[in-house]
């Protein structure tokens, strides 16, 4: 046999030293190195590592070159194609009725149970495994804690004494926190509104501070799902700041994104090949305004209103992350008494509001210090609240909610609808921004926004007849519409969305 070839020699070393997995679910292989760490085969980290290895195992030094480097990653997943396969997580994952709290490198990871929880340092015995971010920051221990002791999230933010917003808007935020925890079903976006100086950015990276630690706490607004993409790659919490507006495009690739739907992608421009991202994230966003008028995205959302802090009682950043840094320990072990607490839970309330795999979690954990119904009920009020929002955000949906408010009802196709719009606001040639330039246009935007009306006590029904589609929008019950366009009283509509009155929010 001839003189084994530098990249022979480096294969038989890693072998030795370094556990080869696919993530589940992919063909994607991994690396298990000593000390806890896990790469992907391509990680630079993993280049360095294991070039300094072959270099100092060999009786003569190895110095790998590029295409030997190339050479060797592509024997390494041919390896790892019959490796183990583990579930692979970025900073909380879940396996049977255990989750599990990635505390980064050096310090372990929280295994939580119905019963209570540990702290394990071999992380590689674990029947998970998780990425970690060359940016990714340590959590400390957690302190033993009475779940009750979450409220101390209260000495972080910008709350002020005395409001009665205040409780409920706490309540919100501790939910959304627990629910961050739970890495089975969806999360809800969450969104920090308030005027300049209310603490939106500070409140954001004390959220994310708390359960997923980043050098980079928030990123910038941006347009292009492919950087939503990136951040939550190497992030469990991704925080965009300052959103003033978005496309219905990226609304989309947010709703995905809360809801773990796949995300299709080539991987480069020049590339035909398919690439599938599939990411459940929590989502902070911040703004002044409301930045949320899609109806998909309100129904996946929350919203917490913070208030402008007086200048008197204004408190400077380094002091409140110094606070942090003092009260983390404590409010992460209340947290996972609430999470033991949301495991151990088996009742379910009589209304599961939509994003019910985290309704359920956060209502059985708060449940056991008697606050789930409460949060429930806050969850419910901070979304109608969005629809409402979002109704009158539109030009369009917002002088149909006064025309129907006005007229009590309207039946007849939508092209009928567009024009009787029109008339009633006046337009004649120039129309304002964002009015639909065709009856399909506006049916669309109805379809769309049916769950907001809601909100607002407004019924809409869509029947098919001899003139067409029919949409008949009235307050409250609907009288029935006829094959011939006209009012009857046996025809079974087509589609009939019963709508919830205001009055159900109040």
């Amino acid at each position: 046999m001839g003189r084994k070839s530098r990249v022979d020699l480096a294969l038989e070393v890693l072998r030795e030293e370094v556990s080869l997995f696919q993530a589940q679910g992919t063909q994607e292989v991994f690396v298990d190195l000593p000390g806890g760490r896990t790469y992907p085969v391509e990680d630079e980290r993993f280049r360095r590592w294991a070039m300094g290895k072959v270099f100092t195992s060999l009786p003569d030094p190895v110095i790998l070159r590029r295409e030997d480097w190339t050479t060797l990653v592509d024997g390494l997943k041919a390896l790892g194609s019959k490796a183990p396969h583990y579930p692979l997580f970025v900073r909380v994952g879940g396996f049977g009725e255990e989750l599990f709290w990635d505390l980064g490198e050096g310090v372990g990871v929280v295994r939580i149970g119905p019963e209570g929880w540990e702290v394990v340092q071999d992380v590689h015995a674990l029947p998970v495994r998780f990425l970690r971010s060359a940016y990714m920051q340590p959590l400390p221990f957690p302190e033993e804690a009475e779940a009750r002791e979450v409220f101390l999230l209260k000495e972080l933010l910008s709350f002020t004494e005395g409001d009665p917003r205040v409780d409920e808007g706490l309540l919100l935020l501790i939910g959304w926190l627990l629910g961050t925890l739970n890495p089975h079903g969806s999360y809800p976006v969450l969104l920090l509104r308030g005027e300049k100086g209310a603490g939106k950015t500070t409140a954001a990276r004390v959220l994310k501070s708390l359960v997923d630690p980043h050098r980079v706490l928030s990123m910038a607004p941006s347009r292009d799902a492919k950087d939503l993409m990136v951040a939550a790659t190497w992030s469990h919490i991704v925080v965009m700041d300052n959103v003033s507006s978005f496309s219905q495009e990226f609304a989309d690739s947010l709703c995905r994104m809360a809801t773990g739907e796949a995300m299709y992608l080539r991987k480069l421009y020049t590339d035909q090949a398919e690439h599938v991202a599939v990411y459940r994230r929590p989502l902070i966003l911040t703004s002044v305004v409301d930045p949320m008028t899609q109806p998909d995205l309100i129904d996946r959302s929350m919203v917490v209103e913070l208030y402008r802090v007086p200048d008197t009682e204004r408190k400077p950043e380094t002091e409140v992350y110094e606070r942090l840094e003092a009260l983390r320990p404590r409010i992460m072990g209340a947290l996972i008494e609430l999470v033991s607490l949301a495991l151990r839970g088996t009742g379910k309330p009589d209304f599961v509001p939509r994003m019910a795999d985290f309704a359920l979690f956060v209502w059985r954990g708060l449940g056991g210090i008697g606050l789930g119904d409460a949060f429930l009920d806050a969850y419910e009020r901070s979304r109608g609240m969005l629809e409402i929002s979002a109704v009158y955000d539109d030009v369009v949906i917002s002088l149909l909610v006064s025309y129907i408010g006005e007229k009590g009802s309207f039946s007849g196709t939508a092209q009928d609808l567009l024009q009787e719009l029109e008339d009633y606001a006046g337009y004649t040639k120039v129309k304002p921004k964002g009015w639909p330039g065709n009856p399909l246009g506006l049916s669309h935007r109805i379809a769309r926004f049916r769950s907001s009306l809601k909100a607002l006590g407004i019924d809409v029904r869509k029947q098919h007849t001899k003139r067409g589609n029919i949409w008949t929008i009235a307050l409250q019950d609907l009288p029935d519409v006829g094959s011939d366009g006209e009012f009857a009283s046996a025809v079974v509509p087509e589609e009939v969305i019963l709508l919830r009155s205001r009055a159900a929010l109040d």
